[in-house]
């Protein structure tokens, strides 16, 4: 085909050369963006760079894309749906996480879903994998293979093996074989694109793919205000209702989550690792009557759009769940913080479940709590005894 061969079904948007894929992980920091690795970010510009210095088509093809290019407040899953219908090759970056993580994996799906009906050699050519980070030994993939016949000296190929080319990344003291696979992979990603084009078709929308169960319990995200579960209260600013923003963030993270109604979530937050999402525009008593019968672990946040700048009601409303034992966490006003706070607040109520939820699996026999002396009596009053 050329590089003008588009139908009138075709997907709008200027095609790319490739599209990184890749595992989220938690910030260190809620300084820095939530959504996005740093490494990740470093290593996409890296090869972005690489591929414009190898390519001949750069006037008509974008280089590359990956979720950090999507715009705060965007529909993401429309937007990776975009560019995966109008990329030539994916790069995964696989690590132990990537293969149990729902939303990488819908995101390699989404791509394969082009791919039907090739050739199965003319398939394969458009996927090429980077070992991010080493595998479990016992873990034997034949993706990590393909992996690693992007280092092509055998020294190089060690270094890439033993450490994966994230470590490569951050130290300095692999920047020879960092340079020589970075070099290989943009060669290939070139290569492919140009002499064996995809044309541009409609992806499947990325969704969560069928992995081994990791054994996470479902987190549940509901809210408290007037509007229901699908409060936006940032309006035009953001295409997500707020519970569906933090569900987002949370698959990318790896869990299961359920967006359920208030009185559901009573139901089944005894059981599960739960967040609570409060309209500051509803009365200080009327909310912590909403969370009443809540376990202690339930984390809120209080959100105040824009238009509540000035007024302290967040902050009583924030105090009195205090008040009630539930975790502190200080209200949010503006977009970006809001966006900032939800991978933290994620991993907070994960933390909180995990730390002083029920021992016993629901359903389940009782799992006894381990002993410093086996044989010894226990230390708790008769009658008082954890399940």
């Amino acid at each position: 085909m050329t590089w003008s061969d588009t139908s009138s079904a075709a997907p709008a948007g200027r095609q790319t050369y490739f599209f990184l894929s890749y595992a989220h992980s938690v910030p260190l920091s809620a300084a820095a963006r939530p959504d996005t690795d740093f490494w990740v970010n470093r290593f996409f510009q890296d090869l972005g760079a690489a591929v414009r210095r190898t390519a001949r088509r750069t006037g008509e093809l974008d280089v590359g894309f990956f979720d950090g290019l999507v715009d705060p407040g965007a529909d993401l899953k429309r937007a990776l749906t975009d560019a995966l219908s109008v990329t030539h090759v994916f790069v995964p970056l696989y690590s132990p996480k990537y293969f149990s993580n729902p939303w990488a994996l819908g995101e390699r799906d989404s791509f394969h879903s082009r791919l039907r009906g090739l050739p199965a050699g003319r398939a394969a050519r458009h996927v090429l994998p980077v070992l991010w980070l080493p595998l479990s030994p016992w873990e034997e993939r034949p993706e990590a293979a393909q992996a690693l016949e992007l280092a092509r000296n055998p020294a190089d190929r060690a270094d890439y093996a033993e450490n994966g080319l994230r470590a490569l990344c951050k130290l300095s003291a692999y920047r020879r074989p960092y340079e020589s696979v970075l070099a290989a992979l943009a060669e290939r990603v070139v290569t492919v694109a140009e002499s064996d084009p995809l044309a541009p078709s409609r992806a499947a929308t990325p969704a969560g793919s069928t992995v081994v169960d990791s054994g996470d319990t479902p987190l549940v995200i509901t809210t408290v205000t007037p509007h229901g579960a699908h409060w936006r209260p940032y309006g035009d600013q953001h295409a997500l209702a707020v519970a569906e923003y933090v569900a987002a963030t949370a698959e990318r993270l790896g869990l299961p989550t359920r967006v359920v109604e208030i009185a559901e979530a009573r139901t089944r937050a005894p059981e599960s690792p739960t967040v609570v999402l409060v309209d500051a525009s509803v009365d200080p008593g009327d909310a912590r009557a909403a969370v009443d019968g809540l376990p202690r672990w339930a984390v809120p946040l209080v959100i105040a759009p824009d238009g509540a700048r000035g007024d302290d009601t967040p902050e009583t409303i924030a105090g009195s769940l205090q008040d009630a034992r539930f975790p502190q966490v200080l209200p949010v006003r503006e977009i970006v913080e809001f966006e900032r706070s939800a991978p933290q607040l994620v991993i907070e109520a994960r933390k909180l479940f995990l730390r002083h939820g029920p021992v016993d699996p629901p359903d389940g026999p009782a799992v006894p709590r381990p002993r410093l002396r086996p044989d010894g009596p226990s230390d708790v009053p008769r009658g008082k005894e954890e399940r």
